[in-house]
């Protein structure tokens, strides 16, 4: 072998050691003491080989822990911090959504109360009064708080639709008893309001589902009242029953006034209204729509909207069918309820 220059030739016997030479390069060296068989010194045997390539190694190494370390630690901080902040942001929206329903459920209970206050403290201050006086006040009473128990009647029956478990009290529903009662007991609201109400049965045979009937009742009739209430005068809503693969079809439609495309992707949520002021005018809360699709959801059913601006709305409803629906004949005609002028 060869012997590096710069080493000291002088034999240590140190049988490992790190030597360095004049350039600063590191060796390890092993020594073996040679002897005879009577143990008398006959020599020794060095091997050794150079630690540069290690050394440039753990250089190298240091320098990828110094540079990479920090940088690593900032793009896992970073990371972090992005997914935290996408993982929060679901929480965040159901606060801001729980604030929102609680100022609006705030402000809806507080307008009938302030005007039955405002009413009272009228009534107080008269010095006297007559029947019929005394009469118009204690109706106006009863109208705020008719509206006070309706109000509070739709938000428990929400709070009931989130926390209820799916298919509790459920029983079989014949939609086609249900659309024909409904087109007949509005009718009635139908031709006060100038609008023709129809009924199409597009079934043969009587169309079931399993759910609770009176929520199914206030859901299509929430529809239907919906439509009659923003179409106006000589108008006209339809309710069509129909049935699509497994699914029983319920459309409401009407020549209403429509819905913008911005507005169509929140009418659904609780206390939003298109317009506050036509709402009001017609005595909504902002709930009807979004009782209707909280009910749609707890039949493990769905319920969406198309609407173009000045030429009316389409709602429609999809409930999975009963499994032991059975065909009939179906004996009811379709109806039609129109006003006179």
């Amino acid at each position: 072998g060869t012997y590096p220059e710069g080493l000291p030739h002088v034999f240590n016997q140190a049988p490992w050691q790190t030597i360095s030479d004049g350039k600063g390069n590191s060796y390890h060296q092993i020594s073996l003491s040679l002897h005879t068989q009577d143990q008398r010194d006959w020599g020794y045997l060095q091997v050794g080989h150079s630690l540069q390539y290690l050394n440039h190694y753990l250089n190298t190494v240091k320098l990828i822990l110094a540079l990479g370390l920090p940088m690593a630690m900032i793009l896992v901080g970073s990371g972090s911090w992005w997914l935290a902040g996408l993982a929060m942001q679901p929480i965040y929206q159901s606060y801001r959504q729980i604030q929102q329903f609680t100022a609006d459920a705030a402000h809806e209970l507080r307008t009938p109360i302030a005007a039955t206050l405002a009413t009272v403290e009228s009534a107080l201050l008269m010095p006297s009064l007559d029947q019929q006086e005394a009469r118009n006040i204690l109706e106006i009473v009863e109208r705020q708080n008719q509206r006070l128990t309706q109000l509070v009647a739709d938000l428990l029956l929400l709070s009931r639709l989130d926390r209820q478990p799916a298919s509790v009290g459920y029983q079989t529903c014949c939609l086609n008893d249900l659309v024909s009662d409904l087109v007949e007991e509005l009718a009635a609201l139908a031709i006060a309001s100038e609008i023709t109400l129809t009924s199409s049965v597009r079934v043969q045979t009587p169309l079931e589902v399993v759910g609770d009937s009176e929520q199914l009742y206030r859901l299509v009739s929430n529809l239907i009242i919906n439509g009659i209430q923003y179409t106006p005068v000589g108008g006209k809503v339809t309710v069509i029953l129909d049935k699509s693969d497994q699914q029983a079809v319920i459309q409401v439609e009407d020549t209403g006034i429509g819905i913008a495309q911005e507005d169509q992707g929140r009418i659904f949520d609780r206390f939003y209204r298109v317009n506050s002021d036509r709402s009001r005018h017609t005595g909504g809360s902002g709930l009807g729509l979004a009782i209707a699709n909280a009910i749609a959801q707890a039949h493990h059913g769905s319920l969406q909207v198309y609407s173009e601006r000045g030429v009316g709305s389409r709602f429609t409803l999809r409930l999975p069918k009963a499994v032991n629906s059975f065909d009939k004949e179906h004996f009811r005609a379709p109806i039609v309820f129109q006003s006179n002028s």
